[in-house]
């Protein structure tokens, strides 16, 4: 009689907690149709699922691009006339970088882009930190007007100035001074200078952006810390110099980065004023790879293919170097453009 009891309560006490269970799974079912018939929750979703999609797009469209040429230049011959072969060759061969790096000289060739980029980028960082330092701090007499013309240089094409750049580095002259000594003046063609006294003067490549850019992030600095260093002393170079070139850093990244990038790509004006294959970019010998891998404009024409591989492996030789930095720099780049103001 006593184990009959027992078993009856324990029956009991199973029959209750099997209806707990199933009124806390059912209430739990209620709550997640809640939770799904609420209107804030299918937004958060359907903003998370449209992000996902824009993201993997956007990547597909950066990374797309660098896997094909990457496949590219380790192709052979037998691969690129293969309809079949897409992206694993059944003959993946390194004959294309060996062949180029041959053609390109590349040794000479990097040294004569890394010394250009290199040059003209701090050339551009000290005389553009000057030119938007002057316009952001001090007040003179058509200041708005003159930094409209500077602004209006960054819609300017280069293209636009290029003949008469021509002309002035051809026959350059120092206000009649160099004729008095040689007539006719110095011709500084097939030499670096053409790209050196611009960016002496914040006239070089893309020089009104970067003057733009000095000029709002000066804007944004307290005023007091000039106050503070005239009461030390310091003149307005100095206190340039010493206060505010240092705290910079985020302008001066930002313009070194995109300067550096953009001489070390250009290929219009190196074309126009360098000549000598020893003075050659990098950029410059990429668009000879064609006919030293084809031997001829004849036989590029009749067989185009044969001179992709060889081309996207030049495509990264040139690439490469960039990466690289960015890699380095990618902390210090996005940082920077934030605190430049720089949008859009």
């Amino acid at each position: 009689m006593f184990t009959g009891e027992i078993s009856q309560k324990l029956n009991n006490l199973y029959v209750r907690a099997n209806e707990f269970f199933v009124n806390l799974k059912e209430n739990d079912r209620i709550k997640r149709l809640q939770k799904y018939t609420k209107s804030s929750y299918w937004k958060k979703a359907g903003w998370s699922f449209t992000r996902a999609i824009l993201l993997l797009g956007l990547l597909f469209v950066l990374i797309y691009p660098l896997l094909f040429v990457i496949v590219t230049s380790i192709k052979s011959l037998d691969d690129m006339y293969n309809s079949t072969v897409v992206w694993i060759p059944r003959q993946p061969t390194l004959e294309n970088y060996k062949l180029v790096w041959k053609y390109m000289n590349y040794p000479q060739s990097i040294r004569n882009t890394v010394f250009l980029s290199l040059i003209t980028t701090v050339l551009q960082i000290a005389s553009c930190g000057i030119i938007g330092y002057g316009f952001a701090r001090f007040k003179f007499k058509e200041r708005n007007f003159i930094f409209g013309l500077v602004v209006f240089t960054m819609i300017l094409a280069p293209q636009v100035l290029i003949v008469p750049n021509f002309m002035l580095f051809k026959n350059f002259d120092l206000f009649g001074l160099i004729s008095v000594f040689k007539p006719g003046g110095i011709n500084l063609l097939d030499s670096f200078w053409p790209f050196i006294l611009p960016s002496m003067f914040g006239m070089g490549l893309k020089g009104g952006l970067f003057i733009y850019i000095f000029r709002q992030f000066f804007r944004g600095m307290p005023k007091e810390l000039e106050d503070a260093a005239y009461i030390d002393g310091c003149g307005p170079l100095q206190t340039f110099i010493r206060i505010m070139l240092p705290n910079a850093i985020p302008a001066i990244v930002t313009v070194f980065l995109f300067s550096f990038v953009w001489h070390w790509n250009d290929v219009f004006e190196p074309k126009v004023y360098l000549t000598s294959p020893n003075l050659y970019t990098l950029a410059m010998k990429l668009t000879e790879i064609d006919l030293h891998a084809m031997g001829s404009r004849d036989s590029l024409l009749k067989d185009p293919i044969k001179v992709l591989p060889p081309r996207y492996a030049g495509v990264m030789y040139v690439v490469s170097p960039m990466l690289l930095l960015y890699a380095i720099g990618q902390k210090y780049f996005v940082s920077s453009v934030e605190r430049t103001g720089i949008v859009g």
